[in-house]
């Protein structure tokens, strides 16, 4: 009796060894919780990354404006970075700039950079200041000046206004500021609503602010 239990213990025991020895992988070891303490963060799969977003969750999409008036030897060129934080009708810009260049030819003869103004409730800062025409007048000395009628989209007294720039580029009237008159601008703004002969070229900049223009 005792024989034959030690003949079965060696034929297990044997079998054991066979087994292991016959290299078998079918069976993948548990990891230990060290092995999966180990893994990388990076490696768990998850939700893709959300799409970069501008102020109050709107999507950046900046956008740049440019629009050119000709007139004699000259160009008015006014250009603006813009996005639609306030939504596609009225576009809200970081910067914006007047040029005044030689025409043909190009050379610049003066740029004016309105200046971004700080904004509020964490918006960017934003230039207030935003131009509706652009007009070449000559007056009856044959001076010839550039009038741009601005407006900052409020309804106000003084949220509409004109600013007139010399020959070269220079600012050289405003009146946004009603206390104050200036005699160059008045002439050119009455002049030109009575005489069309001293509109040297007008251009209107429809859409000019708007998400599609």
């Amino acid at each position: 009796m005792k024989h034959m239990h030690s003949r079965r213990l060696l034929g297990v025991l044997l079998t054991c060894a066979l087994v292991a020895c016959s290299g078998r992988k079918d069976i993948a070891p548990v990891p230990s919780a060290a092995d999966v303490a180990s893994v990388p963060a990076s490696a768990t799969p998850g939700p893709p990354a959300a799409p970069a977003t501008g102020i109050a969750g709107a999507a950046t999409g900046a956008v740049a404006r440019k629009t050119v008036l000709d007139c004699d030897d000259r160009s008015i060129i006014v250009e603006a970075t813009c996005s639609p934080l306030n939504g596609p009708r009225m576009l809200a810009c970081t910067a914006q700039s007047l040029t005044v260049s030689s025409h043909p030819g190009g050379e610049v003869k003066s740029v004016h950079r309105f200046m971004p103004q700080p904004g509020a409730d964490g918006d960017p800062p934003l230039v207030e200041e935003k131009v509706g025409t652009l007009s070449c007048l000559r007056t009856e000395a044959n001076e010839r000046y550039i009038v741009a009628s601005m407006y900052n989209g409020g309804n106000c007294e003084q949220c509409e206004w004109h600013e007139a720039y010399d020959w070269t580029g220079r600012l050289v009237a405003s009146d946004r500021d009603r206390s104050k008159t200036n005699a160059v601008l008045g002439e050119l703004l009455t002049d030109s609503s009575r005489h069309g002969s001293s509109v040297i070229a007008k251009k209107e900049l429809v859409g000019f602010y708007s998400a599609t223009p």
